[in-house]
């Protein structure tokens, strides 16, 4: 009777270790993740970067332009001067410029021209003066100031630096035998087609006062010239 009991108790410890072990095989993961998915998360990991593309861009050359130091200018200048009474004359003269900033400057100029003969010298066949008191000839300093400084654009391709200024001062006039005080003031254009050379255009009107003609009165002379200077 007791070897039956036995028997009977092995066999259901038997069956519930069974069931047991098919519970187990059977049960899910408790984090919920598949091997296969912690197999692929571990080969991304592992895999290289994919690569960045980089812009082809085309570089360009760029050419720095050298500019002087230089604050002074020395040339020349021609154009015509109209002498009140006496007609409109060639003229030709020095000019020197002195660049105190990139706004300011200051002028010295010396002219020279001809009179040529008055109405009355003309119809009368009377001359008012002998030919070296005919000579005109000025001395000036001046201040000026660049207006507009700016570029101006030939084409597509060329650019060069200029300025629109104004410029007033004082000097002196020997004409007629006499030396007269004058003062003086006008505006110009300049223009650097290179770093070393400036063209110039320039108009000025020239007022001293002279009795020249028998009444003294204020004479106005304007002159307009075309120069080229050179930076030192």
């Amino acid at each position: 009777m007791e070897t039956r009991i036995r028997i009977l108790l092995l066999s259901f410890v038997a069956l519930a270790c069974g069931g047991c072990a098919m519970f187990h095989r059977h049960a899910k993961p408790d984090d919920g993740v598949q091997p296969s998915d912690q197999t692929s998360g571990a080969s991304d990991k592992d895999s290289p970067p994919p690569s960045v593309i980089e812009p082809q861009v085309e570089r360009r050359t760029i050419k720095v332009p050298t500019i002087r130091p230089s604050n002074v200018e020395l040339g020349a200048y021609y154009g015509e001067l109209s002498i009140q009474d006496f007609g409109s004359q060639p003229v030709a003269g020095l000019r020197f410029d002195y660049h105190i900033s990139e706004d300011f400057f200051a002028e010295a100029t010396y002219g020279r021209a001809k009179a040529g003969f008055t109405s009355f010298e003309t119809l009368s066949n009377v001359q008012l003066l002998s030919d070296a008191e005919r000579r005109f000839t000025y001395y000036n300093l001046s201040l000026g100031y660049n207006l507009l400084p700016g570029e101006i654009f030939i084409g597509r391709n060329l650019a060069m630096t200029s300025a629109f200024y104004v410029l007033g001062g004082i000097g002196s006039v020997k004409f007629a035998g006499d030396q007269n005080f004058t003062v003086n003031f006008g505006a110009g254009f300049r223009v650097l087609p290179t770093d070393w050379l400036a063209l110039h255009i320039d108009v000025q009107d020239l007022v001293f006062r002279s009795d020249v003609t028998g009444v003294e009165e204020l004479k106005n002379n304007l002159q307009a010239t075309i120069g080229a200077t050179v930076f030192f």
